[in-house]
């Protein structure tokens, strides 16, 4: 009887065990421990992320004949490219991404001397920018338009193989309507040919001025 009583003792005690306290049901997460409601954390619904907005697709860089750019498949077509890449209006600036595809990697810009410096100054295509951007801030501080349309009026050339020299005048103004320009002078133009393409190797100018006028040798005819 002892022995029998022992085990209806040992039977209840696993049934007790097994019988769950009273309160929300319990439930299993999926490693299997036991968690009643009241121990649930609040779910965060998140919203779906919104789908980005397809970006433009850039449109290809024309190319003409043999994957050469049209800027650079001639003299007269590079040196047009030049005209245009420098003039822009007044909230804009040069085009420097198109003066980079026409200017060789060590082509130089050389303006004319300021009377302030000993020496010429001598700028890459990124230190032209440098300083076109500055003198377009210190122009719109004091009012003036920063707008500039450079177009060539008259052009001297010789040409030899892959080398040609370019003496091209040009004629500067704030609006392309305008009657007079406000600045006239000649770039002097080098250009290099690798065989399938012309680059420009160096640019060199000077204004025209009170006691220094344009040669009639130079003017547009």
């Amino acid at each position: 009887m002892k022995v029998i009583g022992a085990c209806l003792l040992v039977l209840s005690s696993a049934a007790f065990a097994q019988t769950p306290p009273p309160g929300p049901p319990a439930t299993h997460d999926p490693q299997g421990v036991r968690i009643s409601e009241d121990m649930r954390l609040p779910t965060m619904v998140s919203s779906p992320p919104a789908k980005r907005a397809a970006e433009p697709t850039p449109l290809p860089t024309p190319r003409g004949i043999g994957g050469v750019r049209p800027d650079a498949s001639s003299v007269d077509a590079i040196v047009a490219a030049m005209y245009q890449c420098v003039s822009h209006g007044p909230e804009e600036e040069p085009n420097w991404q198109r003066m980079s595809d026409i200017f060789m990697r060590t082509g130089v810009l050389i303006p004319p001397k300021r009377p302030d410096m000993e020496e010429h100054s001598v700028l890459d295509v990124d230190a032209f920018r440098d300083r076109v951007r500055k003198g377009m801030a210190a122009a719109k501080e004091r009012g003036d338009s920063t707008a500039f349309f450079e177009s060539e009026v008259a052009r001297r050339m010789d040409c030899f193989g892959n080398v040609c020299q370019v003496f091209s005048t040009y004629e500067g103004r704030h609006a392309p309507g305008d009657e007079k320009p406000f600045v006239r002078g000649i770039n002097s133009i080098q250009l290099v040919k690798d065989g399938k393409r012309w680059w420009i190797s160096s640019v060199a100018w000077d204004t025209e001025k009170p006691d220094q006028p344009i040669p009639k040798e130079y003017e547009k005819k």
